[in-house]
């Protein structure tokens, strides 16, 4: 029996990566019977990228469906609100154990990204894995096309950029000042997957990966090469967060027992639609949970922003230019622990529909926050989701049906890390996730002042779906994290 990758809890924060690591499990591999070089040896799989892939020179080469993307038009409204619903009450469920191990510190995570990471892995898992995966993610209703609705989203979300500089360019026209630039714009979300090379990866497999994830199986050499894989996949996160999230996948994270890496990354720039002049930033005190103050710069400005307010929060709807993407910000009256330990779904859609707009006064601290790696598997377990870590009972023969040596593929680990930053130009966030498998009109009302100078929790919110993109919490606006 091979030896069980232990996991512990780990942060995350805006600007993340996710990756999901496949171990085997079964008779110890010969090393001199896989690919040395990582190539396809096995039946069906092609030594060209293939059409369509994102891979860069450097990169190994491809097992991939001929099957091209499918378009986001063919998905019903329906199924995408239905998707989006099910993985923002996996968004709660999974924050309230992330915030319970960051209880006095900033914690920053994208559970969109875990969950697309996992929604390519889940592609591959059949029976009670499967099922378990479904009710812990809540993609359990019965008939609920997972893999369509979250096509439609990312493409939903990648059309945000184009929106924001027409928006943007238009502002600027209106005003007569200088068009903005391009490179101020961004919504990536792009998915990978590494897989050993003496695996045959099966077909229908493949043609989820290319028709809802744009991607296919990049054939790796884990058994002989994984340190230098685990460079690779982090350079390939580097690349597609503009270097934003590095070493998702920190050294010892892979071992000659990996067999799959499943990685989504993300990263959003964007200016806001109410910038906020640098002229008017201030240094002012923090007050931190236990009650010790921290120097922060005061961001500062008076607009009408959508706005909530009850016994238990204040709560701001801050959009970026466009207003299909906003940051928001909700300010506790009381802790931050009691006002975070009743956030659920109930609550968050309460808020968001009882949104008016308001002349708001606010204040708000610059902070440029980056996880750790989180280890987010006994998380999961607390969750409910076992089979798919047990190298005894996984099954995810989807993925292929006749693994060497009798292997039995089992998630061995998932890693996310994250970045968020505010100042007055805009708001930057990336995340990445790994999943690791080894074998085994009237008189207005005045302003409402809303000075967030105490610790607060933070979202990134795509408007139009009411998608979480990024959620977490401030505890000190000064704490930079792991850069």
């Amino acid at each position: 029996m091979l030896k069980r990758v232990l996991m512990a809890p780990l942060r995350s924060s805006l600007g993340m990566l996710l990756g999901l690591a496949l171990a085997a499990c079964g008779s110890d591999p010969d090393p001199q019977s896989s690919n040395p070089n990582g190539a396809a040896g096995a039946a069906g799989q092609s030594g060209d990228a293939g059409p369509g892939t994102d891979a860069n020179p450097s990169s190994p080469t491809m097992a991939r469906s001929g099957a091209a993307r499918d378009p986001a038009s063919g998905v019903s409204a329906a199924t995408l609100q239905a998707v989006v619903d099910a993985d923002n009450a996996f968004a709660f469920d999974l924050y309230a154990k992330v915030r319970a191990e960051a209880a006095s510190s900033n914690a920053v995570m994208s559970p969109l990204s875990v969950s697309l990471a996992l929604s390519m892995t889940y592609a591959g898992a059949q029976n009670t894995t499967a099922a378990q995966m479904a009710k812990t993610l809540h993609w359990d209703t019965p008939g609920l096309d997972v893999h369509g609705g979250h096509n439609a989203l990312t493409q939903a979300l990648e059309s945000r950029v184009d929106d924001a500089f027409a928006a943007a360019v238009k502002n600027a026209q209106n005003a007569g000042m200088p068009a903005p630039s391009p490179s101020d714009f961004r919504l990536h979300v792009v998915n990978s997957v590494w897989g050993d090379g003496s695996y045959t990866w099966e077909a229908p497999f493949l043609d989820v990966l290319a028709k809802s994830y744009g991607t296919g199986v990049y054939l790796a050499n884990f058994v002989n090469q994984y340190e230098a894989e685990r460079v690779r996949i982090n350079t390939w996160v580097s690349g597609e967060t503009q270097n934003k999230i590095n070493n998702l996948l920190p050294e010892g994270s892979l071992d000659e027992f990996t067999r799959m890496v499943l990685v989504n990354a993300m990263h959003l720039k964007f200016p806001w639609e109410s910038p906020f002049r640098p002229e008017a930033t201030a240094a002012g005190d923090f007050t931190k949970a236990d009650g010790t103050t921290v120097s922060a710069d005061f961001m500062g400005q008076q607009a009408s922003f959508p706005y909530f307010e009850d016994d238990k929060a204040q709560i701001v709807s801050l959009p970026i230019v466009g207003g299909k993407v906003s940051v928001v910000i909700a300010l506790p009256k009381g802790t931050l622990d009691a006002f975070e330990a009743g956030l659920d779904t109930a609550y968050w859609s309460a808020a968001r529909a009882g949104r008016t707009d308001h002349e708001v006064q606010i204040k708000l601290p610059k902070f440029s926050f980056t996880t750790d790696s989180i280890k987010l598997v006994d998380m999961f377990v607390a969750l409910g989701m076992v089979e798919p870590f047990d190298p005894d009972h996984a099954d995810f023969y989807g993925m292929c049906k006749t693994p060497p040596f009798n292997e039995r593929l089992f998630i061995a680990s998932i890693l996310h890390k994250a970045m968020m930053g505010i100042d007055e130009n805009g708001v930057e966030a990336a995340a990445a996730t790994a999943v690791i498998m080894a074998g085994n009109t009237s008189v207005p009302d005045p302003p409402i002042p809303m000075n967030v100078n105490r610790p607060f929790t933070v979202a990134i919110v795509d408007e139009p779906t009411g998608s979480l993109l990024f959620l977490g919490h401030i505890h000190n606006p000064a704490e930079k994290g792991n850069q």
